[in-house]
């Protein structure tokens, strides 16, 4: 895949924007609990990045469909590296306000929708459909390395820099990935140009992605993991950094590097990906959604640092192994004149997902307690790998599947 000159500049353009995210994932978070002692606060201020995405991102696929995916792209990063200079300045001039960081996210989640359908359509053109597990595996691995060592770094420069310095990371992390998709060379004819389309009929195109989603038995399946993915990952990641405050009693530096055993799970997950790609979807995404629904009741189970770190480590590197399978086979079943719509519908699935996550992970760890929400999630996940191995219609690998328009 490396010797794709346009998949690596995409990928390393996500490496460094994930990379900055994972500092700010971290970061924001603590500097709110330390302010106000409050996961539901915590929560909440992570809603206002998802606020955007649920709002525009129907809207943002039809209208991203007859335009340059690649300049769209370029323009929501920088728009992003922008707000996310703002947020640091008002850390760095200690103006922190809860309501004003809201909607700095707001802001940042709303450029986000555009970059990721934008990007998201893109890719099935530079990698061809054929090796779409295999990108999505590689992107899967700068996720990976980024979680690696994101955490542990951004929990150590919270602690000697500060908690401006560190977002200020973050903020270049979206120029390098401008840089990246600057000289990025794709052909992209684009769908649909010439049409006058009126508002009505933009949002019934839009809600054509939703129905796509829905749209038979397979797609409904998808869907579902889908939901399943996204909510343990936003819920499981706040109600780890509030056990790891508030029950293991971890310091910054203990709670990135509790976090950085996802990433070595990602890690070993790219590496095994390869070897088990293979095997049919139903039996390889059941296995992996049970073996992460297992790392959860570990963490649960954790009274101490080193056996939280193998919870989190088999956790995420499941869970990281489960949503290549799931995002390489929703792209490999979607035409490719209809990707950008049914990227903004999955987005908006997933913005919905994300917000119910962060207030159920904030909300039970305020007033109940981050152990149960962590063994529901567990739960969540153990039901969802039962579901799949009962997909009989299944029963051979992601890379057989072919694009249909029935449902179109």
């Amino acid at each position: 895949m490396f010797k794709n000159r346009n998949f690596l500049l995409l990928w390393s353009g996500q490496l460094v924007s994930i990379f900055g995210n994972r500092f700010s994932e971290l970061v924001i978070p603590l500097i709110i609990l330390h302010v106000t002692d409050s996961p539901l606060k915590a929560g909440v201020v992570a809603v206002s990045t998802h606020i955007a995405p649920l709002l525009f991102s129907i809207p943002a696929g039809v209208w991203i469909e007859q335009r340059s995916k690649k300049t769209v792209a370029l323009v929501s990063e920088l728009i992003r590296a922008l707000t996310m200079f703002m947020l640091v300045a008002t850390i760095f001039f200690g103006t922190f306000n809860l309501w004003f960081v809201s909607g700095i996210l707001l802001m940042t989640g709303l450029a986000g929708v555009f970059f990721r359908i934008s990007f998201n359509a893109m890719l099935p053109r530079v990698v061809q459909r054929q090796n779409l597990v295999d990108a999505h595996n590689y992107l899967e691995g700068a996720d990976a390395v980024s979680t690696l060592v994101g955490p542990a770094l951004a929990g150590i420069a919270l602690t000697v820099i500060g908690g401006a310095w560190t977002l200020s990371i973050d903020a270049f992390s979206f120029l390098l990935s401008f840089i990246a998709i600057f000289f990025l060379v794709v052909k992209e004819p684009v769908e649909k140009a010439a049409r006058n389309v009126s508002g009505k009929q933009k949002v019934n195109e839009g809600l054509q992605g939703v129905r796509f989603l829905f749209g038979n038995r397979l797609h409904r399946f998808i869907t579902l993991n889908h939901t399943v993915l996204n909510f343990s990952s936003y819920a499981v990641v706040l109600l780890v950094i509030v056990y790891a405050s508030q029950v293991l009693h971890l310091n910054d530096v203990q709670t990135g590097l509790l976090l950085s055993a996802a990433g070595l799970g990602n890690i070993f997950g790219v590496i095994l990906m390869r070897k088990v790609k293979l095997v049919n979807w139903n039996m390889l995404y059941g296995s992996l959604i049970l073996t992460s629904g297992i790392g959860v009741l570990l963490i649960v189970l954790s009274t101490s640092f080193v056996p939280a770190f193998i919870g989190m480590f088999i956790f995420d590197g499941a869970l990281s192994m489960a949503f290549v399978i799931n995002g390489a086979g929703r792209q490999k079943v979607t035409p490719t004149a209809y990707l950008a719509r049914v990227s903004s519908a999955g987005l908006f699935i997933s913005s919905l997902v994300a917000i119910v996550a962060n207030l159920f992970a904030g909300g039970v760890a305020q007033f109940v307690n981050a152990n149960l929400g962590l063994v529901i999630c567990s739960m969540i996940l153990v039901m969802n790998g039962l579901i799949a191995y009962n997909q009989r219609s299944l029963n051979k690998p992601v890379s057989a599947f072919e694009a249909s328009n029935e449902l179109i």
